[in-house]
């Protein structure tokens, strides 16, 4: 079915269904927490075009092409062995049709405060990480057809909202190979008047390490909205959206802790449908620091 994209009111909501999907990916969930001032710092450029997006009845539909273009920081802090404080933050997001210009900001700022139930034999964490609405909540890009249509592309949703995770992690003792399982409740409040849907993610990752040189990952997670969303009172803020979505990685060092990382991610319907997203590859290239404490 082919769809041109029309600057109307109703026809907003085919902007920007896939908006949060870079920050709330970028790093997998765990069990573990840091030792005491241990730290992993990471700035990754991500990038992803599409013109297949799924509506709220999980219905494809061809637009134009939408591309998003995302240069984010992660950080994790160990302020005790057994707390740890993270954050995620698109520094810069670029959003555009193929029929309109391409406008930027910056992101909401989600912060993670992460504590260890269980450390050693079976590593168990919660963590509580609001998010926010520091980036730019109307952003409105204009039409290269039409002089006198525009089409909201915001950088930030303009919403406040909490996710809750529950994690736990293994490592085997003789072969380098870790594993993750969590599960996480968003929280969602509103913006401008409008009430959003909560969330919640499930998700699962592997890990081994090659020849005691390169990590290599594969990572599954899925979203579901916990009311169903019928009509799309705004949908640039992402409500109803739903999705399986897996991915596949590998990292390596290049210089004493510092290190290259690829990741390739997308997403289908194996656990939940594809709902009022854009949906593609998304390939992501980043360079991480890790500190280590001296030990004594």
């Amino acid at each position: 079915m082919k769809s041109l994209l029309l600057f109307t009111p109703k026809l907003k909501a085919v902007s920007l269904g896939f908006m949060c999907l870079f920050s709330l990916d970028i790093a997998a969930q765990s069990g573990w927490t840091k030792e005491k001032t241990e730290g992993f710092y990471q700035l990754s450029f991500q990038s992803m075009k599409s013109k297949d997006y799924f509506s709220l009845d999980g219905a494809q539909l061809e637009t134009n092409q939408f591309s998003q273009q995302s240069l984010v920081f992660y950080g994790e802090y160990g302020v005790t062995d057994k707390f740890t404080i993270m954050a995620n933050w698109p520094l810069q997001t670029w959003n555009g049709f193929e029929t309109t210009e391409t406008v930027s900001g910056l992101g909401d700022l989600r912060l993670e405060f992460k504590h260890a139930l269980l450390k050693q034999y079976f590593p168990l964490s919660i963590s509580v990480a609001p998010e926010l609405p520091i980036g730019n909540a109307n952003h409105f890009a204009q039409s290269k057809v039409n002089n006198f249509e525009q089409i909201n592309l915001p950088s930030g949703d303009g919403e406040f909202n909490v996710w809750t995770t529950l994690a736990s992690s293994f490592a085997l003792p003789t072969i380098p190979l870790y594993g993750n399982i969590f599960t996480s409740y968003n929280f969602r409040t509103q913006y401008d008047g409008v009430s959003f849907s909560d969330q919640f993610a499930i998700g699962a990752e592997i890990g081994y390490h090659i020849a005691n040189f390169v990590w290599v990952n594969a990572r599954l997670n899925a979203l579901k909205s916990v009311d169903e969303v019928e009509v799309a009172t705004d949908f640039v803020r992402g409500d109803g959206s739903e999705y399986t979505g897996y991915s596949f990685g590998a990292s390596a060092p290049v210089y004493k802790n510092i290190h290259l990382s690829l990741n390739y991610r997308n997403y289908n319907d194996w656990i939940f449908e594809r709902k009022n997203i854009y949906s593609s590859g998304v390939l992501g290239l980043g360079i991480y620091y890790e500190h280590k404490p001296q030990k004594k």
